[in-house]
Formats: C-alpha cells, sequence, structure tokens
C-alpha cells in the first residue's frame, strides 16, 4: 500500500553543493537533469496510473496541503534535493551561498524565465511567496516561519538575488526553502484569500500547462509548456495521470496497457509484473528511507533500553523484507536508520561490528538480555516481569491499508512469541493512528523515517522541542519521546555549520546513542514503488542512474515532476 507519511515541522538541512561528484551524465542544471544526449526523440503522450482514489477536490494551488497530483508540474521551486543521497538541482534557483557566518542564505535566480502568462520571473516573486507563507501560517506546511526555524526576513535585492535572514545559525533550513513552490506576485498579491484560493486557471514557470481534470473518473491532464526556460525540455508532449481508486486497479491499467508508468505498492513485482514481459516491465523500488518499530520510551516495559534491543534481536529483518517486499528492497539495512545510499558518507565505520551484531536474528540472545534484567518465561512459555507479574499483552499499532506494514507486523508478532511476548496487531485509521503517536497512548507503532540526510531523522526523533514529556501532551515529532542532552548538543552543532567534518562528527555522536539506546528498530529500508513499462518510452530513473528517489507528485516532493523532465519516447 502506498504510505503518505506526515512531514512534521520543522527546521532542517544540510550544506550541499548543487554539483554532485561522480555523475557521467551531468548537465548545467545538475544530477537530476539527464544529457541523454542529442538524438531524443521527442512527443507522445505519457500515462501514470496511481491508487490515489478519484473525485479529488479540484485545488491547483501549490500553497494548498492537498492540491492535484499535476501540480508540482506547473510550480516549480528554487531547487530539487533527491531526498535518496542529497543531491542538489538548480531550478528557479542557480546557485546559492551561506554567508554572513550562517547567518544569512544568498540565492541567485535564474535569469530568461518566464511565467506561462508571458511575464518575466524575478526574484521579487521567490520574496513575495516566503512572504505570503509568513502572512498566512496555514499555508507554511513546512515550517520555513515556525519558532524553532529562526527565520527573520526574506527580502529581494535587484532582479535576481533573494537573501534569507535567520537569528541564528541554521544551515539544515536550506532543504524546505529549496523544495517551497513559487507563485506570481502579480498574480497572487491580488487573491483575496491565498488559503482558500483553488487556482482554477494556474500561472506557473513549469514544464507544463493546465489542460484538465475530470473527477469522476480522476483523470489528470497537462501538456508541454512550448515556452519553458529549460531548453530542450520536455520531451513528451502530454502526460496524464489516472488517480484509480486502489493500488490493484492502477496495475490492472498497467497490466492491460493503459498506462506505462505506475506508482504504487503491488505484492511480488517479480511475478505479478516484471516475468510478464521481461524485455519491457521494469521496477524501481530505491530506498529512500526506511520502515522502522517505534517505541513509546515512556511506558512500561518499553522505558528499559535493554528490553528494547531484546525485541530487536527476536526480529528477523531478512524475513520482513522478503515476505512485505520480495527483496526489492534489499538487505542492507541499518539499526541507526541511515539508508544504503547515504551510509558511505555518513556512518559512522567505527560502529560497522556494532550495527551489525544488534541487526542479527538472534532469539536466543534476546532471551538472555531479558533475563539479565528480570524478565523470564515461566512454564506456559509467557515473560514474567522482575514484579513476578505476567506481562500482559502488547498493542503494535499499523495503519488499516498498509498492507506492507500489516505484513510486516504479523510476521513480528509470531516471532515475538518465542521469547514470550504476546504481540496483538492493532489495524486503526490513519487518524486514529497518528492521534495515538502524537498524544504518546500508544505502545509500539510502524512508522517511517527519511529525509536526504541522517540529520532529518534525528531531528525528527530526538528533538525535545517538538516531543512531549508526558503522556497525553502532544507531540509534533519524537514520537518515542525519546531525548537525549548529548543528541540536542550534536543536533545544534550540525545546524550551525557548513563544515562536513564537523557535521559528520555530530552525526556520529549520535548513531552510536542510538545503537546504545534503541529508542526505535529499523525493520527494513522503505522504498518507492515505481513500475515502467518500455515498449514506448525510456529514461526512467535505476540503478545506475539515480536521479530521483520516487515518482511521487505530493505536496512536498518533486521527484515525479523530475522523472517527467527525463522520460521520452524510445
Amino acid at each position: 500500500m502506498k504510505r503518505i507519511l506526515l512531514f512534521v515541522i520543522i527546521a532542517s538541512m544540510l550544506s550541499l553543493s548543487i554539483f554532485a561528484a561522480g555523475y557521467s551524465y551531468l548537465q548545467e542544471y545538475g544530477p537530476a537533469i539527464v544529457n541523454w544526449g542529442s538524438n531524443v526523440k521527442y512527443g507522445g503522450t505519457l500515462v501514470l496510473a496511481e491508487g490515489q482514489g478519484t473525485e479529488m477536490p479540484y485545488n491547483l494551488n501549490p500553497l494548498s496541503p492537498f492540491p492535484l497530483q499535476i501540480t508540482p508540474l506547473i510550480y516549480e521551486p528554487l531547487f530539487y534535493v533527491n531526498t535518496a543521497n542529497g543531491d542538489v538541482t538548480g531550478l528557479l534557483g542557480a546557485k546559492y551561498e551561506w554567508t554572513n557566518n550562517n547567518l544569512d542564505l544568498v540565492v541567485t535566480t535564474r535569469s530568461g524565465v518566464k511565467w506561462s502568462d508571458g511575464k518575466s520571473f524575478s526574484a521579487s516573486d521567490v520574496a513575495f511567496t516566503f512572504n505570503l507563507l509568513k502572512k498566512y501560517p496555514s499555508l507554511d506546511s513546512s515550517g520555513i516561519w515556525s519558532k524553532v526555524s529562526g527565520l527573520t526576513s526574506v527580502q529581494a535585492s535587484g532582479t535576481n538575488t533573494v537573501i534569507f535572514k535567520f537569528s541564528r545559525p541554521n544551515v539544515p533550513q536550506f532543504f524546505y526553502i529549496a523544495m517551497q513552490p513559487i507563485v506570481p506576485e502579480h498574480i497572487w498579491e491580488n487573491i483575496k484569500d491565498p488559503a482558500t484560493y483553488t487556482n482554477p486557471n494556474p500561472v506557473g514557470t513549469g514544464p507544463f500547462l493546465f489542460k484538465s481534470y475530470t473527477p469522476s473518473n480522476g483523470d489528470e491532464v497537462v501538456v508541454k509548456n512550448p515556452n519553458y526556460w529549460m531548453k530542450g525540455r520536455p520531451y513528451i508532449d502530454e502526460l496524464v495521470i489516472k488517480s484509480m481508486l486502489t493500488n490493484q486497479s492502477a496495475f490492472l491499467e498497467l497490466l492491460k496497457g493503459n498506462a506505462q508508468w505506475g506508482e504504487f505498492y503491488a505484492p511480488d513485482p517479480q511475478t505479478t509484473w516484471i516475468a510478464k514481459d521481461p524485455q519491457h516491465n521494469q521496477i524501481w523500488w530505491p530506498a529512500e528511507g526506511a520502515n522502522a518499530l517505534f517505541f513509546n520510551t515512556q511506558v512500561y516495559p518499553f522505558n528499559n533500553a535493554t528490553f528494547r534491543k531484546a525485541i530487536s534481536l527476536a526480529i528477523n529483518k531478512k524475513d520482513l523484507e522478503d515476505k512485505a517486499y520480495f527483496g526489492a528492497g534489499g538487505y542492507n539495512v541499518n539499526p541507526t536508520g541511515i539508508i544504503p545510499s547515504q551510509q558511505s558518507e555518513w556512518l559512522d565505520p567505527t560502529l560497522t561490528a556494532l550495527a551489525s551484531s544488534l541487526n542479527t536474528y538472534n532469539p536466543q540472545e534476546a532471551q538472555k538480555m531479558l533475563e539479565s534484567i528480570g524478565f523470564v518465561k515461566n512454564s506456559a512459555g509467557q515473560l514474567v516481569g522482575p514484579d513476578g507479574k505476567t506481562l500482559p499483552s502488547l498493542k503494535l499499532s499499523v495503519v488499516s491499508g498498509w498492507t506492507d506494514f500489516i505484513t510486516m507486523a504479523n510476521v513480528m508478532s509470531l516471532e515475538l512469541q518465542k521469547i514470550g511476548l504476546n504481540v496483538v496487531v492493532d489495524q486503526e485509521t490513519y487518524n486514529s493512528f497518528i492521534s495515538s503517536l502524537m498524544s504518546g497512548t500508544y505502545q509500539m507503532a510502524m512508522w517511517g523515517l527519511n529525509g536526504p540526510a541522517p540529520y532529518y531523522i534525528y531531528y525528527d526523533e530526538f528533538n525535545p522541542t517538538l516531543s512531549a514529556t508526558k503522556i497525553g501532551e502532544t507531540a509534533r515529532a519524537g514520537y518515542t519521546r525519546y531525548t537525549n542532552p548529548l543528541i540536542t548538543a550534536a543536533l545544534s552543532t550540525y545546524a550551525q555549520t557548513t563544515n562536513s567534518r564537523l557535521q559528520k562528527q555530530a552525526m556520529y555522536t549520535i548513531e552510536r546513542i542510538i545503537l546504545e539506546e534503541m529508542p526505535f528498530v529499523t525493520l527494513t529500508n522503505s522504498t518507492g514503488f515505481q513500475f515502467f513499462n518500455t515498449k514506448e518510452f525510456t529514461g526512467f530513473p535505476a540503478n545506475d542512474n539515480f536521479y530521483s528517489a520516487s515518482g511521487s507528485l505530493e505536496p512536498g516532493s518533486y521527484d515525479g515532476y523530475i522523472e517527467a523532465l527525463n522520460i521520452h519516447l524510445k
């Protein structure tokens, strides 16, 4: 099941270079815009099938938290950040620089860009957009102006410079600034209420123009912008997004040949998709995050680190990957939550052996750990605590309909029986589930970890300003409710510098604490779920061409937009 993760209101990001090293296909904009050579074939209608449900509200407001899927194809951000590896590609922003001891972020905007109504784009549009978010906080879904961000002002200087001023260094905030869609000042300055505006006639700088939306069948259609600023892009003439009611119905569109591109979860893709046409049917399920078992560390017995470690050892992570993702997500899972594409840069090499030992499936050692803190099995095989009382059933919360999570939860329930735990899988509606996480009324829950660098995960999970200290108090993030002053200090160190060595040392500190305290258990890699048919089109991302993490066009994501700029006829 495709999941929409909650993007918490935080201020985070690392200092990144627009041009990443090691790419043979780089061109002037950055690693996400692949140079396919001079013989690219233009034209065609590309169809993307998704299991999003039909009859979505007619809304093309790029500042809204729930716009139509085609909106990111019309309105662009300053930069695209690949959340799997942190690579940055310049879009409306040509370059950026931190100055004044990291208190000022100076962005140079791109020249020669026009809005789709023919008006010129400038730095003034950028400053206007960010100040509009300040005026209407309900539109500031990334928390760019939140109290913890430190942003004090955004001003245009001339035609091509925007200056973001901070009260204190917050280098990680770049990500949210980079990925914010920009709107035209000459139109939006006349909108009375931008928070409720549905924007029926969108004017953007993007590669596509709005054509139609049919609520009855969920079809969203955009056509090529003939005056797009990026030379030679897009290659395709038209993109149709078919928002089907379920993942199964979206998959059926691909199997029938009615779509060439799919973004949804489907079981056993090797058998159900690739084997049906090995020459043309492909999948792209890269590790873009991690799936984790969260412990409520304020609730007994999960307030004991040894108890948490024992549960980790009693879970067979390979079995979870095989049963939920059929090996497509890979087995290079790390208990720090750092995904494979980020491990070489961010994982402390001195922790490799410890991480490996904690990631091993070893129920016998788990039992010994429990015994060391007074938890032993009785004659009935039930775990008895140090107080002599049988441990009651423990609840593992998952969202109803998230079939991959439900599969893993059921497997874990059986595995944890071996160490004497009776775990009940509780399927809840999304609203009920997230409410229990935020209020701290859950025991264990399955959730996701993601971000373009480990800092995002650790800021979300361990920043005390985002968490809560009492059950019932609302936590905006930090659902494990685990905090540590050493982690807080390391996060602060990271945010204040662009020095990569200091940033890595800060992350190394946090990684060691995670391995010692285990506030969550990393279960599997979290993958994107893309299906391709290459009979007509090519240029899709692949392992040797990792220009996009997923095909998502959800709010806050520009992965699908990047893919639409690269896909072309054979």
